[in-house]
């Protein structure tokens, strides 16, 4: 156990009983044995990625989602239009994961029929990471994209108030030696990161955010007040907007200042989902294709490194290393979220 700045203490805890911990939340609230454990799945691979963000901290927002009937425990999600390569699937207010999984299957059952194909969602809480379902496009062969658009959290470039969420991407190619698997928010960083701050009582780095006056800040308190700011300036913001269009207002749901419920589990989802998977065979040689992502990988690899830099990462390996280490060492989490996920475990027996 561990002391953080602010007098908070940290544990460390097996990947297996945190498993057996959320499963049991979950369950408790009447999701399916296979849908919670699904759920936790995902969770659980975030904290082991170290994108803890994205992990067990977000289990008590679910909570409060299932008690108050805003998320449906035991959605049945349904295809309301399609075409040979295309879909719109509604999440029947389900666990964001569980739509998600049926949105990557389908996605991947019409790529290999068709070549190309899209999925668009609506109706479904937060996914979670989203590296998680480009990278099971990936094992199939398949390129995958995922993107969703969020509540609102961000100004646009040059503005103050916030009008657009984080609007996260994901794209995963298949390789030989393991995919490549891009994630990333259409902000400087994702919001989980400035919570987790000022949890922490720490400061964030100058750039991430500004005041509600439109002045640089460093206090996570302040950017939460304030507006996160998007990555690379305009073209962040450009990115974050095709975001909004393609996941929300191409599935039927909300853009910018309408986006509901990722922050708020209590208020039905009007955010949107986009999976898009491709399979390179339909274009070109696959063995050859998987030849080029190797000479990629190699050619990354073989670069000189910067002063101070012991070696250059491709994306998705910084995850990976962290998952093999958190899996021998155990997932660092804060000692009171770890009491209260088995506080809400343990309302199973009760």
């Amino acid at each position: 156990m561990t002391a953080s700045g602010d007098g908070q203490t940290k544990t460390t805890v097996a990947a297996e009983h945190l498993r057996a911990v959320t499963e049991r939340v979950f369950g408790a609230r009447g999701v399916s044995t296979a849908d919670a454990r699904f759920v936790t799945d995902v969770l659980v691979e975030a904290n082991l990625r170290g994108h803890d963000s994205h992990g067990v901290v977000r289990v008590p927002k679910w909570v409060i989602g299932l008690e108050s009937g805003a998320i449906n425990a035991r959605c049945a999600p349904r295809v309301i239009r399609e075409t040979a390569n295309a879909a719109l699937v509604d999440g029947d207010r389900g666990l964001g994961p569980v739509v998600a999984k049926v949105a990557t299957a389908l996605v991947a059952e019409k790529a290999r029929g068709a070549g190309i194909a899209m999925v668009s969602v609506r109706r479904a809480s937060h996914i979670a990471m989203l590296q998680y379902y480009p990278e099971v496009l990936a094992a199939q062969g398949l390129i995958g994209v995922v993107m969703s658009n969020t509540e609102p959290g961000v100004a646009p470039y040059g503005g103050i108030d916030k009008v657009l969420g984080t609007n996260p991407l994901s794209i995963g190619v298949p390789g030989r030696s393991g995919p490549i698997v891009l994630d990333m928010s259409t902000s400087h960083v994702a919001r989980g990161k400035i919570v987790a701050a000022r949890n922490r009582d720490e400061q964030i780095p100058e750039g991430w955010a500004i005041d509600d006056q439109g002045r640089p800040t460093r206090d996570p308190a302040a950017a939460l007040l304030g507006a996160l700011l998007p990555v690379a300036g305009a073209k962040g913001f450009g990115l974050s907007i095709m975001v909004d269009l393609l996941a929300g207002a191409l599935s039927g749901g909300a853009v910018t200042k309408a986006v509901r419920g990722t922050f708020r589990m209590d208020e039905e989802a009007t955010k949107g989902d986009l999976f898009l998977a491709i399979d390179p065979g339909a274009v070109a040689d696959p063995e050859a294709f998987l030849d080029r992502v190797e000479d990629l990988k190699a050619d990354v690899r073989a670069s000189r490194t910067a002063p101070g830099v012991a070696r250059i990462y491709l994306p998705g390996e910084p995850e990976m290393e962290c998952r093999s280490n958190r899996l021998e060492e155990g997932i660092p989490i804060e000692t009171d979220l770890l009491h209260e996920l088995e506080t809400l475990a343990a309302e199973a027996a009760a």
